[in-house]
């Protein structure tokens, strides 16, 4: 509770525009299909939200795109939101769910678009541990990958237990993310190929997704 206080105040939220994406997410496959076979855990077609936001912890004003979709453990789903905001010219990317407890900052995950490999990355979890988070460049490069694309799923790699999967319809990120890549300077961001893969070999030997 106290981090989203001091994150967007949801009350004081304005409603800027939505952006509808008609293409829903192609169906899972592979070893995660398993895992999301629940015909409730598919995202509806993506809607970008944007909202003008406060940081309550330094008192400025920022543009947030906010995107719904579905996180799942153990057959069991649940709403998930994923959050880019703008504040002071620093760009952080914010996955959060109900129930998700990280016990250390870095956080090992994979994650695929479009139904293609699951690929490793390192996020960062937030500051109360219930949530993940990429900033800064990591955070602009991998939004970014998301143009063009329909579907985001990102797992935690957790060996030795079930993942946790999160899914996300992405259609439109160029639309619903173009005013927070304006407001800050997205053009002289990093590479797309450096979207956030600072671990190499995070899923071996457990990880077996394509």
């Amino acid at each position: 509770m106290q981090r989203h206080q001091q994150i967007v105040s949801a009350a004081a939220a304005l409603l800027f525009w939505v952006v509808p994406a008609s293409a829903a997410p192609p169906e899972p496959d592979g070893e995660i299909a398993d895992v999301t076979s629940d015909a409730n855990s598919v995202p509806a077609p993506a809607t970008w939200i944007l909202i003008d936001a406060r940081n309550h912890a330094s008192g400025t004003n920022g543009p947030a795109a906010v995107l719904f979709g579905v996180a799942q453990e153990r057959g069991r789903s649940r709403q998930a939101s994923l959050r880019v905001d703008c504040f002071d010219g620093r760009t952080t990317l914010h996955i959060d769910t109900v129930g998700l407890r990280l016990g250390s900052s870095a956080v090992a995950v994979t994650y695929s678009l479009d139904g293609g490999p699951f690929l490793p990355a390192s996020w960062q979890a937030s500051a109360d541990g219930s949530g993940l988070e990429l900033s800064s460049d990591r955070a602009i490069a991998f939004l970014t990958e998301l143009y063009g694309k329909t579907e985001l799923r990102l797992a935690l790699v957790r060996p030795l237990s079930v993942p946790f999967l999160f899914s996300f319809a992405v259609s439109g990120a160029e639309q619903g993310l173009g005013t927070i890549a304006e407001r800050c300077h997205w053009s002289g961001g990093p590479a797309i190929s450096d979207a956030g893969r600072e671990v190499k070999d995070t899923c071996s030997p457990f990880c077996r997704w394509p």
